[in-house]
């Protein structure tokens, strides 16, 4: 062990108490990217990035190995798939029901039933509640978590397993092995994780449009402080769109190993990856790696980091959040553009085309007073008004209540009075 890791260990053993308001623990920031995309190249960063990653004990390194499990001994591709038969078609569903509760409740067991570690290395400082919530439809977040996983995730992920294991079978596919071409055979993998970043963002950001998240991925966002059963709790829709990474397959040549590995990235990293823990932590090491904190900021932030650290996409679209205060400003700056920009659009509908006179049976004109509590926020819906309304407007009325502050909460908009309006991000 070096002395700069033997450092690094000494200091997680003795963080008790959060390292920041924010977080109970976090990477050190600012987050960075995998280092793919290092100017100029990096190569002993990249390898040792690929030796933590790939080569050790790592979520990543276990569901490779797991696919090799699968792929050559536990279910090859046979000729018995050529055909859509109950007995092999069963056992995919029941291997992929298996993997799941495996990896989704034993990491929820350890961290939030048994309470292994306690926060060690824990993101959140806020505890996972178990109490009834009308947000769920079952009831608590786990039952809710678990339902959507196993009733939706779990069949859909086995549907395009199963519809391409009957492609391999029939020699429908682009395929090799590993004696025609060992680099490229290895170096699918991690183009196969490139693959995965790139789709999710995109997809990801599909599912942000207003009708898509309302209807669709608010199911998902339900967990602001997630959990291993989180990953998978998706809506039908969604999740046929998130597992539609594995369409790459239909188009590449490649091993049936290669499909395995990018199905457990999908459906097992999702788990492991939204557990709400760096690491699983015993005995005074770190022994695992699973956490993804950049995924967990989305959580937090919603209007960031909509894909992953292995491609820098949201670096390049502006949407990039690294974890400092200056980021979560940023981030909850736009957050509060994006919602003001939104009333008054609704405002513009509603009250500027006079809406309001059939839906609410009124015969004189109607007025909205936006009161806000602080300065920077008049100044900013003022600067907002001044842009949207060049040469002003004659029912919205602004001011500042500095005496407001404590003792006066407004009541929430009643949005289902207003038609659907699309904001730009």
């Amino acid at each position: 062990m070096t002395k700069k890791v033997a450092k690094q260990e000494d200091a997680l053993t003795s963080q008790l108490e959060p390292m920041s308001r924010e977080w109970y623990w976090h990477p050190q920031l600012p987050v960075k990217y995998a280092p793919y995309w290092l100017w100029p190249p990096r190569p002993m960063i990249f390898l040792k990035w690929a030796w933590t990653n790939y080569l050790q004990v790592s979520d990543r390194s276990i569901f490779l190995a797991f696919a090799f499990v699968v792929a050559f001994w536990l279910q090859p591709v046979t000729s018995e798939q050529a055909s859509l038969e109950f007995g092999w078609i069963g056992f995919v569903l029941l291997r992929n029901y298996v993997a799941l509760i495996v990896v989704a409740g034993g990491l929820h067991y350890w961290f939030y039933g048994f309470d292994g570690q306690g926060n060690r290395l824990k993101y959140d400082p806020r505890p996972m509640t178990n109490r009834k919530n009308t947000l769920y439809k079952f009831g608590t977040q786990l039952r809710d978590n678990m339902f959507y996983s196993l009733a939706s995730g779990v069949p859909i992920v086995t549907g395009y397993e199963i519809v391409l294991r009957w492609l391999y079978a029939n020699n429908t596919l682009p395929t090799f092995d590993f004696t025609e071409h060992p680099i490229g055979f290895i170096l699918l993998f991690p183009m196969l994780a490139l693959w995965q970043s790139v789709h999710f963002y995109f997809i990801h950001r599909l599912v942000h449009w207003p009708p898509l998240y309302r209807h669709v991925h608010s199911v998902h966002h339900r967990n602001v402080n997630p959990g291993p059963w989180s990953g998978n709790s998706m809506h039908p829709v969604e999740g046929a769109l998130y597992f539609s990474a594995l369409l790459i397959m239909l188009v590449i040549p490649a091993h049936p190993v290669h499909m395995l590995f990018l199905i457990y990235w999908l459906l097992l990293g999702a788990a492991s990856s939204h557990s709400g823990y760096e690491a699983i932590w015993i005995k005074g090491k770190s022994r695992l790696l699973i956490g993804a904190f950049f995924h967990q900021l989305h959580h937090r932030y919603y209007e960031c980091n909509y894909g992953n650290s292995e491609m820098p996409w949201d670096k390049w679209f502006g949407t990039f959040h690294d974890g400092s205060e200056e980021a979560t400003a940023t981030t909850r700056e736009r957050r509060k553009r994006k919602s003001h920009l939104r009333s008054f659009l609704q405002y513009r509908e509603y009250v500027g085309q006079k809406l309001y006179k059939e839906h609410l049976g009124l015969k004189s004109g109607l007025m909205v007073l936006n009161v806000t509590k602080d300065q920077v926020t008049h100044n900013r819906m003022m600067g907002m008004a001044d842009e949207l309304f060049e040469k002003g407007n004659s029912y919205m009325l602004f001011a500042c209540v500095d005496e407001f502050t404590g003792y006066f909460k407004p009541i929430a908009p009643i949005l289902g009075l207003l038609s659907s309006v699309k904001v730009s991000t």
